[in-house]
Order: C-alpha cells, then structure tokens, then sequence
C-alpha cells in the first residue's frame, strides 16, 4: 500500500499528542497552541491568526481520514474525534509558520511509521494521564478529610469513615498506576 504524505506542524502534532481524550473544538485546540507557543518563546501572534492556522490543520485532518465529527455539524463549538491516523498516512513533522526555523531546522523531520505496537503505548499514555489526575484528586480528597477531622473532631467518627474510602481508592489507583506505568517501560524495551 503505497502511503500518503501529510505534513503537519510539529508543535501541534504534540499539543494533539498530548491532550487528554481524543474529542476536542477548535477553540481549544487553538488555545493549547497558542499556550505552546507562548512556551516556545513565540509573542505577538493573533488568535484570529492561530485559529485560522489550527482549523486549516483540522480541515485537512479531516479531509485525510484522521479527524471525524462528533455530533452534529455546527458553526461554532464544533467538536471533533481524533481517530487512529490511516495506515497509509506518512506524517512529516515540519517546523511550523510561528517558528524561527534555522536552516538545519527547516528540513523535515519523517515520523516513524505509526505500528500497532507504537499506538498502543500511545493509548497507555493517555489512561496514564487519566489515572495521574484521579489519583492527585483522590490525595487532595484524602489531605481534606484529614484536615476536616482536625478542624471538626466531634464529627470525627463519620469523617473518619470517608476517610478510609478515600485511601483506599487512592491505593488502588497508585496500582493501576503503576501498572499501566510498567507496561510502557516493557514494551519500550521490547
């Protein structure tokens, strides 16, 4: 099967990669990019421009079988599925328009072929994303029970049943965790 090139700038390919879950809108792919480039050192640069630039990307996205609607189609708010990118798909990954490129930089970067086995430790990273979070929200639950036992002792006996829940769940999703953490690092190293 021959593949089809699509070049995409770099920094948004990892603003996408790095998103947690795979539904989004435009606004808020922009914003993750224009928080991007703010870390990248990049100032001075529209909104208007940076969406115009993101929805050309998603335009062609879509076009290419990467992208999907989710739900119906609207003027504003619209909100998309990042599907599996198609096998016959080769991306290049290309400084973008917002970066300074120095000549070395200027040359594209080919991205290895995406194999099932890359895409799975890909999925793996994102649950690992979603368990980080569940596991600091349930810490945080189990910090204020704790100190709501020390501001309020006379209802200690009912907090205290709360508590024990919530460290519990905690201890589960440090395993899960761990788990999904190890699995990566084997299939790393495989």
């Amino acid at each position: 099967m021959k593949k089809r090139s699509f070049a995409i700038d770099q920094s948004l390919y990892e603003v996408i990669n790095s998103m947690k879950g795979s539904r989004f809108t435009t606004q808020r792919l922009r914003d993750l990019f224009a928080l991007r480039l703010e870390k990248d050192g990049i100032e001075d640069v529209s909104l208007a421009e940076i969406r115009l630039y993101v929805y050309e990307h998603i335009r062609r996205m879509e076009k290419a079988g990467w992208l999907s609607l989710d739900g119906p189609q609207k003027k504003r708010g619209q909100v998309y599925r990042l599907n599996v990118l198609p096998d016959d798909l080769q991306l290049e990954l290309k400084q973008g328009r917002f970066h300074i490129a120095s000549s070395n930089e200027s040359e594209a970067i080919i991205a290895e072929p995406v194999t099932e086995k890359s895409a799975y430790v890909h999925s793996l990273h994102t649950l690992l994303k979603e368990l980080e979070l569940d596991m600091l929200a349930t810490m945080g639950e189990v910090e204020r029970y704790k100190l709501l036992i020390e501001e309020m002792p006379e209802h200690s006996s009912n907090l205290e049943s709360y508590l024990a829940v919530a460290r519990e769940k905690s201890s589960k999703l440090i395993g899960h965790f761990r788990a999904v953490e190890n699995t990566i690092h084997m299939l790393k190293a495989s």
